[in-house]
């Protein structure tokens, strides 16, 4: 693996490495959504696709016709795939700053003021009238928690419902900023200072390793 492809492949994930460090660090609970998070994470993944599999399965044949508009189209359909996964994943709401106990508080108290009918089982909840169902769990590293669908038919509506009513209640508490945040940092400034060094010391290396990328 040349210097390029490894400025690729690291670069995206130095990143997401700092976005996390970033909400981690927030003294407000942060919501995302699942999709957004999967989003976010194949992107931050798509330079080690172009550096990993796409080189390794790279069709040689279609380049010698079509030149350049080739990697335009191995991104392109890495991008479809994502976009399909996300489709297909199951309704989750990421939130950052809060553990399982604490979510299931607060997701409690949003769905019984939009669904009374709510009804829980530890921390599993069925609510009728909004079409979802689903279980509090933890996620990711550090102080994480998501509430994910159980099924993936249910009512997309209700899902973003809930959304809504902890968006807007969660940015009313204030919570203590979790260690594991300094510790994304690290590790991203760490992978961009990586990059940094390699661009200013191996700038030859780098357009030598463009130049095979785009000949390949």
């Amino acid at each position: 693996m040349n210097t390029f492809s490894i400025i690729l492949s690291v670069g995206p994930l130095a990143l997401y490495c700092i976005l996390l460090g970033i909400l981690h660090l927030r003294r407000k609970p942060t919501v995302v959504s699942g999709g957004r998070d999967l989003g976010c994470l194949g992107l931050a993944m798509i330079g080690l696709f172009l550096a990993g599999p796409a080189q390794l399965f790279f069709p040689q044949a279609a380049f010698n016709l079509f030149g350049i508009s080739v990697w335009i189209a191995l991104i392109l359909l890495y991008l479809f795939i994502l976009v399909f996964a996300i489709v297909n994943t199951k309704p989750s709401l990421i939130v950052f700053g809060l553990d399982v106990d604490s979510l299931s508080q607060h997701v409690d108290q949003v769905l019984q003021e939009l669904d009374p009918g709510t009804k829980w089982l530890n921390h599993t909840f069925v609510s009728p009238s909004l079409g979802i169902q689903g279980v509090i769990e933890p996620a990711g590293v550090g102080l994480v928690s998501h509430a994910i669908a159980t099924k993936r038919e249910q009512n997309l509506m209700g899902w973003l419902l809930l959304r809504r009513g902890l968006s807007a209640k969660l940015p009313t508490l204030d919570i203590e900023r979790s260690s594991s945040g300094y510790r994304w940092l690290a590790l991203g400034f760490s992978l961009l200072g990586l990059v940094g060094y390699a661009l200013i010391n191996q700038s030859t290396a780098i357009a030598q390793g463009i130049r095979e990328m785009l000949r390949n």
